[in-house]
């Protein structure tokens, strides 16, 4: 389901701030009016910026050693041994 930014139709409120995002069915009608506070409320015209992972590169053996992890190896009985 998509989430949607909504924000107060006249300036700001004390119990929702700037704005709140709301999960809505794509099908249904946008909110006329806060859940919380009942103030009227507008769909945010500009989608928000996402926040997402940088992608890194695989950690290697020596970097995992480096940085103070413990490195271990499954050897051929199935049990593990430190590196």
């Amino acid at each position: 389901m998509p989430i949607h930014r909504y924000v107060p139709a006249s300036g700001s409120c004390r119990l929702c701030g700037e704005g709140f995002d709301h999960r809505q069915h794509p099908g249904e009608a946008d909110l006329s009016a806060c859940p919380t506070c009942g103030q009227g409320v507008k769909r945010a015209a500009a989608p928000q910026a996402v926040n997402t992972p940088k992608l890194l590169k695989p950690l290697s053996v020596s970097d995992a050693k480096s940085l103070g992890f413990s490195v271990f190896k499954k050897t051929a009985s199935g049990e593990f041994e430190r590196q």
